[in-house]
């Protein structure tokens, strides 16, 4: 009895107690500038304001804080909260670096059977940015590595190998988000080498538009273009009128550009230019030379000046001597045309060439019914005299029947005599 009396006033003596308290304690969080949202161990706990705001109730320990604001970088810090205690956090928020900007890529492109180390040179590129190759259709590329130099440079390795070939952007991504992105670098197939033979006309003058009406070559590839290079000059880029694997006509726009010799260039999809054949750009001419303007219908015909060959219409003939000269237009098919035309210094004589087509040749076959000849062979009967050949040493048998006409001759003979 007495123990249990123990036990009950033991019970009620802890009944008695007050009740155990969790430890709590307090952080004080001021910022510049203020208005920064505060965050411990990821909970928001309310805005920063002047001169501090203080977080109360907060379980003893260490406590991670961060600080954010719009435009600044992350502020981050750790709390030893104790019972009752305020931990005080003073933070100067530093501005967000400014976006990153691309000003040039080396090199420009690169086959796809490799991998491309591509220096980017800029400004704002921050440690621990990523590099990407993106194109609409097609999954990034992601640099396996990026190497930096410093802010303004850096140099990604791209493994390129069997990714499409065309037109890639370069995206670069800071660590805060902000990103650059520059157009273009160009993924290419080793792909089949352009060769060039020749082209139609070979030169033209300045300050005109050279109509090309055959370049000529092999393995031209859908999409292809053309240019005129020469070194120390930019190239002029050429339009394309008609194309196949074999040939491409167009213009070259000619103004103010410099007089002469150009390398002919084609260029296929994702692949360098081939150049190879020459073409020159001729300076209209000091002396007071004319020039010729031909037409014709159809067009793309042959011109000829005098029997020689020009060029195909249509097309000016520039730098013509005065004086009068014969203009002939020929196209396959078609009657020639010819003119007399006269050319007077500084000006332009025009020609007009409506073709006719050729009359059709035709071959008639006429049959004609065999024809049954007859030989009818006649004897006619010479009245021409044999002359008695000369005796040889052989001599002819005399004819039984001459003997007998001899001697009845001379029977009648004798009868004639006895009468006598």
């Amino acid at each position: 009895m007495k123990k249990i009396s123990l036990v009950i006033g033991a019970l009620l003596l802890l009944l008695l107690l007050p009740s155990a308290v969790s430890a709590l304690g307090n952080i004080s969080v001021s910022s510049d500038p203020v208005g920064a949202t505060i965050y411990v161990d990821n909970e928001n706990k309310g805005t920063t304001v002047a001169p501090s705001f203080t977080v109360t109730n907060v379980a003893t320990g260490t406590r991670g804080v961060v600080l954010q604001l719009s435009g600044y970088m992350n502020f981050t810090a750790s709390a030893v909260v104790t019972d009752g205690g305020t931990y005080p956090i003073v933070a100067t928020l530093t501005p967000n670096p400014p976006a990153p900007t691309i000003l040039s890529i080396t090199p420009i492109d690169g086959y796809n059977n490799s991998a491309v180390t591509i220096t980017l040179a800029g400004t704002g590129f921050v440690s621990g940015a990523t590099v990407n190759l993106t194109k609409s259709g097609q999954a990034n590329i992601t640099a396996t590595s990026v190497s930096f130099s410093s802010a303004i440079q850096i140099a990604p390795i791209f493994p390129i190998t069997g990714k499409p070939a065309g037109i890639w952007n370069i995206v670069v991504t800071n660590p805060d988000g902000q990103s650059a992105t520059y157009s273009s670098f160009e993924i290419k197939n080793p792909g089949t080498v352009v060769t060039l033979s020749s082209i139609t006309p070979p030169s033209a003058v300045t300050n005109t538009t050279a109509s090309i009406t055959g370049l000529a070559g092999t393995n031209f590839q859908t999409s292809a273009t053309m240019r005129l290079r020469r070194s120390g000059y930019n190239d002029i880029y050429g339009t394309v009128t008609t194309l196949s694997s074999t040939a491409i006509t167009g213009t070259f726009n000619l103004t103010n550009q410099v007089p002469g010799p150009y390398q002919v260039c084609v260029i296929n999809p994702s692949t360098d230019a081939v150049c190879g054949l020459t073409f020159t750009i001729n300076a209209i001419s000091s002396t007071a030379n004319g020039s010729i303007n031909v037409i014709s219908s159809p067009s793309i015909s042959k011109i000829f000046l005098n029997n020689v060959f020009q060029d195909y219409t249509p097309m000016t003939l520039y730098n013509i001597t005065p004086g009068t000269y014969t203009v002939m237009v020929r196209s396959a098919g078609y009657n020639d045309y010819s003119e007399s035309v006269s050319v007077s210094a500084g000006n332009t004589s025009y020609v007009t060439a409506s073709l006719v087509l050729a009359p059709e040749v035709t071959t008639t076959t006429t049959t004609v019914p065999p024809t049954t000849v007859t030989t009818v062979k006649t004897t006619v009967k010479s009245t021409l005299k044999v002359p008695t050949p000369w005796p040889t040493d052989t001599p002819t048998p005399a004819s039984p029947v001459g003997v007998l006409v001899i001697l009845g001759a001379v029977g009648v003979g004798l009868i004639v005599l006895r009468k006598l």
